[in-house]
């Protein structure tokens, strides 16, 4: 089956960790591997469980170990990418300062590139999706929180201190943007406009099925969007922007908000070429992304 070096990405996040198999070309082959994190549970016990998942993807593959090119893990942060550290993270919270990367390449052998995981997502989208044969690329992603990166020439853009792109804590409003700008910002919006409590899922459908209040709540969260987007626009001038994540599901109720906004706020020039567009790799895009860490010679 295996006609080219091969990297294997992995996904770590606080509730699952799947893991697959990527070619040089950003093609999944093969069967993946998802399985259950248990963030809460003992250092160890998740340290084994991301062993289980790489080896899971070797045996149901087949791979030998001259296939493997390398693991990429994209991993929930923060992280000290440069030492390869789990730093102090809310989604694993026994996982505190471990040495994630050398167990990992101490386990197994092969060259291990650690992320966190939007850089990691983002990175995938840029060479393999939706960003495919662009240089220049800033991409968000919309869950539970908003993570953002920035690409250039086929590079995640790290900074001095690993922290390029951490615009979440930026402050917008009464608070900081992700406050807005994430699955929590949907629900928020729409309570202080109805006085419910209801998920972002049940938001989207209302506002399908013409719900005044659920539209006027995307539209809120658009303008939110067009805002944190247009500082790093305007910044780093890039050739398209992709949105991901679970919020991007229901890009169509935010996009017109959010467009007829950064046509506002943004530069006259960037926006008449600038592109925006949903992330392509889908439910795949966070091992596709981790294996695009590993190098590609």
């Amino acid at each position: 089956m295996i006609k080219e070096r091969i990297a294997i990405g992995v996904d770590i996040g606080g509730t699952k960790i799947k893991t697959g198999i990527v070619t040089p070309h950003g093609q999944v082959i093969g069967q993946t591997c998802t399985i259950p994190t248990g963030g809460n549970d003992p250092r160890e016990e998740i340290v084994n469980r991301i062993f289980k998942s790489i080896s899971e993807v070797i045996r149901i593959n087949k791979l030998n170990k001259e296939d493997i090119r390398g693991i990429g893990m994209g991993v929930t942060g923060p992280l000290d990418v440069k030492n390869g550290k789990i730093l102090q993270c809310p989604n694993l919270p026994t996982m505190d300062f471990f040495p994630l990367k050398d167990a990992v390449q101490t386990e197994f052998g092969f060259p291990v590139d650690m992320n966190n995981d939007a850089n990691a997502m983002i990175l995938g989208e840029a060479i393999w999706g939706a960003g495919k044969g662009s240089d220049n690329v800033l991409g968000i992603t919309l869950g539970t929180g908003l993570g953002c990166a920035v690409v250039l020439n086929k590079k995640v853009l790290m900074g001095a201190t690993e922290t390029a792109g951490e615009i979440w804590i930026s402050p917008y409003k009464d608070g900081i943007i992700e406050d807005y700008v994430s699955g929590r910002g949907v629900c928020s919006i729409y309570k202080k406009l109805s006085g419910k409590e209801i998920s972002a899922v049940e938001i989207a459908a209302l506002a399908k099925q013409g719900d005044p209040i659920a539209q006027k709540t995307w539209d809120e969260f658009g303008e939110a969007v067009a805002f944190a987007l247009s500082w790093s626009i305007n910044l780093i001038d890039p050739e398209i922007v992709i949105i991901g994540g679970s919020i991007a599901n229901s890009m169509e109720l935010f996009f017109p908000s959010m467009k007829e906004k950064l046509q506002k706020y943004i530069c006259p020039v960037p926006a008449q070429t600038l592109r925006i567009v949903k992330a392509e790799l889908g439910d795949d895009a966070g091992f596709i992304g981790a294996a695009a860490l590993v190098d590609p010679c």
